[in-house]
């Protein structure tokens, strides 16, 4: 028996030897042919051998297998290697490249053909000499070779296929042969170091998204035998200020510059026919464009967000200008507005419509709407970021989107709105716009400052106020569906908060009020450094510039503006999960003893971007959840030894806790790759916890510790039982179904103050 035990311990002692020589992260080779010969899936060791039954092999083989060498099998007839590199036996076609090869690659004059993603993923790959024996190159060749910065292309090729040199991100520069007639999608886009490019004229059409991403790329010059620019051949070519050799253009394609920022000038021949959705977007450098006679068409936002002037050839049927601005034929809708443009901005007389997006991010400080113009819609001006005012005409019916507010349409420093005494359907009143009764808000000037009075007749403001720089809203007695009590706009009986003036810096809470929920939706954008509670309100009181909640005792609001340390308390009973939420001044905060858990309360400190230091006493929180997601300075943590559990979230890096051992404060400070100061050892867990039942009570018994000053029984939101002394090990309890878990642990005196052990829960 015991040479069999013997023999098994030596069997798993080599296994264990064998596993150890191999590698056990390794995973285990797979090595998969088809019944056609060809290896379609390989795994496991980076130096890869073509097996003799192999005759082909699939393109995407070695996807995901970081190479280091590739060798064939003497009885293979199809395959030779040189150097690590996979060929052929003729020595015609190059098949694949280890992906781990580093420095420079010079592929012979046998070659003829290199097949798709040859070279994929051999980031460590830095030139490539391709000779003229090459006619074609597979797809994605090159792809994310992120080092190659020199490419030799041979002089024989037809076609740079789509996706050849996407993510060489370290090329600076390419030249194309003459005989190149084709360049496919993507072929080198996310090219990011590539600064100038030259089509030779040989080449006749690129594919979609050829240079795309190249953000380095500052010229361009196309072949005069290319008639089109594909879809989104430059897209974000954030550093291309000039495209030169544009005479045979006929077609731009959709976002072809799109987000060219620096794009300064464009071309464009008497043979272009189209301009494409969105070409131009975000051209924002753009000056004059000049559209041709033969234009036919100009897709929807074409020029949106781009140019400082529109000049459209008097002979052109389909398209025409007025005062730099590109206009339909008929001169009724305007198309686009050159938005680059400063000053004030006339749409002139004679236009019925506009754009949806033709003056989008303009830089206007004014915008008159001619007379005919019917319907507007407020996302028409979205991101007018100059614009102070706003002539509306005696013509409009209808305004849309009474939905947004000053986040949604980026109109900061909008102050008036104006409508003439002539239409029928709106009245202006302190510059915001409301339906011709006075009862419903339709259109606020979100810049405006200082006060705002509402007419007598206002019933409905929506929420397009929230977001306001007033320092007071007014209304009269007259108005029937609000009251303004300091600046403060409430409902008529005061009881809730209808629009409060965000540059108001200080506020006391009426007696009337009932509810802040509206202060903590904007609590971001309030000034306020501290706020009172009137003596006669029912429902909040505040001590130092903080509201609390009576009955409760909960702290309920803490000023966004309010400065310093803060103490809760030692009144306070609970928190409530949103008070220190965007406390934006607070630097350290100290929660104190009596502060209780409400039900599944998490304490969110999100934006408290000033905070350094948490401080937690010892008192009847057992548990804690916090979320400090804008914390950026939170240094110092410290948790006393009855909270076992810490539940934090969004924690910076490096932030220091201070705790117990054998609680989860250490795991925080781990995960927060911080640091962890250890205040002690907390006494070991009890045991032999149970419950009996005796007549009508519940008995909670468990077994002494030894060194235990006493212990608490407790549950997460409350304590049940503080027993003294080391024998004291019985509890009794009315009805156990009251609590979902009960815990029980021991603690001792350490220097005056209770150090709790790890918890016990009871199973009931």
């Amino acid at each position: 028996m015991r040479r069999k035990y013997l023999l098994q311990i030596l069997f798993w002692l080599f296994v264990a030897g064998v596993m150890s020589q191999n590698g056990t992260a390794q995973a285990a080779n797979v090595y998969r042919v088809n019944r056609y010969g060809e290896l379609t899936y390989y795994s496991g060791s980076p130096s890869v051998t073509i097996r003799s039954d192999t005759s082909a092999i699939y393109d995407h083989a070695f996807d995901g297998v970081r190479t280091t060498r590739f060798s064939v099998s003497s009885g293979n007839p199809y395959f030779k290697s040189i150097g690590g590199v996979l060929y052929s036996k003729d020595g015609t076609l190059l098949l694949r490249c280890p992906t781990e090869k580093t420095g420079s690659v010079t592929i012979p004059s046998t070659v003829k053909k290199i097949s798709a993603g040859a070279f994929k993923d051999c980031s460590k790959l830095s030139r490539v000499f391709i000779p003229d024996s090459v006619n074609v190159i597979g797809e994605g060749c090159f792809e994310n070779c992120s080092a190659l910065h020199s490419a030799r292309i041979s002089g024989r090729l037809d076609k740079i296929p789509d996706d050849c040199f996407e993510g060489c991100s370290s090329m600076t520069s390419i030249v194309i042969p003459a005989s190149v007639h084709e360049i496919g999608d993507s072929a080198f886009n996310r090219c990011q170091s590539l600064k100038n490019v030259s089509l030779p004229d040989s080449v006749k059409s690129c594919g979609s998204r050829v240079f795309a991403e190249c953000v380095e790329l500052t010229t361009v010059r196309v072949s005069k035998n290319m008639d089109t620019i594909g879809s989104r051949s430059f897209q974000n070519c954030t550093s291309l200020k000039t495209v030169s050799n544009t005479g045979g253009i006929e077609d731009i394609g959709n976002r072809a510059f799109y987000n060219c920022v620096n794009l300064q000038t464009m071309n464009f021949s008497d043979k272009l026919d189209r301009i494409g959705w969105q070409a131009f977007r975000n051209c924002v450098a753009l000056g004059t464009v000049l559209i041709p006679r033969k234009t036919e068409r100009i897709d929807k936002d074409a020029f949106m967000g781009a140019a400082s002037r529109f000049v459209v050839d008097g002979s052109n049927p389909n398209y025409a200008s007025t005062n730099g601005m590109l206009m339909s034929e008929s001169k009724e809708t305007l198309i686009q507005a050159p938005v680059m443009e400063k000053g004030s901005l006339k749409i002139p007389n004679g236009t019925k419509r506009i754009s949806s997006n033709a003056l989008v991010n303009g830089q206007y400080s004014s915008i008159s709407l001619p007379e005919g113009i019917t319907e507007i819609y407020k996302r028409q001006f979205k991101n007018c970021d100059k614009l102070k005012t706003i002539y509306l005409p005696a013509s409009l019916m209808n305004i849309r989107g009474s939905g947004y507010d000053s986040y949604d349409l980026g109109l900061n420093s909008l102050e008036k709105i104006a409508v003439p005494k002539g239409n029928t359907a709106y009245q202006s009143v302190d510059g915001a716009v409301y339906t011709a009764d006075g009862k419903a808000m339709v259109f606020y000037p979100y810049g405006r400052k200082g006060s705002l009075r509402l007419p007598d007749a206002c019933k409905k403001i929506g929420g397009q106020m929230q977001e306001n720089k007033l320092s007071s809203i007014s209304v009269s007695s007259k108005n029937k569906y609000f009251t303004s009590v300091h600046g403060v706009l409430y409902d008529l009986r005061g009881k809730k908060i209808k629009c409060f003036p965000m540059n108001k810096k200080t506020y006391k809470i009426p007696k009337t009020l009932k509810s802040i929920d509206y202060l903590n939706r904007v609590k971001e954008d309030m000034k306020c450094k501290a706020i009172q509670v009137a003596s006669g309100n029912k429902t909040f009181y505040s001590k130092g510039g903080v509201v609390f909640e009576k009955g409760s005792h909960t702290l309920a609001f803490y000023p966004t503006k309010k400065k310093g340390s803060y103490k809760v308390p030692v009144s306070t009973r609970y928190i409530d999960s949103r008070a220190f939420k965007e406390a934006h001044y607070l630097t350290a905060l100290t929660i104190t003893k009596n502060v209780s858990r409400s039900g599944g309360t998490t304490y969110y400190f999100d934006r408290c971007r000033n905070l350094k230091k948490i401080d937690v006493k010892q008192g009847e929180l057992n548990y804690i959840s916090m979320s400090f997601s804008g914390c950026n300075k939170l240094k110092n943590i410290s948790f006393p030894s009855n909270i076992m559990t810490t539940d934090l979230w969004g924690l910076p890096e490096g932030v220091t806790i201070r705790g117990w051992q054998n609680t989860q404060a250490k795991e925080s400070a781990e995960r927060a790759k911080g640091k962890f100061v250890s205040l002690g050892t907390i006494p070991p867990v009890i045991t032999g916890g149970r419950v009996k039942k005796i007549i009508d009570k519940y008995q909670l018994s468990w077994n002494a510790s030894r060194g235990a000053s006493g212990y608490q029984v407790y549950t997460v939101y409350n304590t049940i039982a503080d027993l003294k002394g080391s024998g004291n090990t019985t509890c009794f309890i009315k009805d156990i179904y009251e609590y979902d878990t009960i815990y029980i642990r021991a603690y001792r005196i350490v220097k005056g103050k209770k150090v709790y052990g790890k918890a016990k829960a009871v199973s009931i």
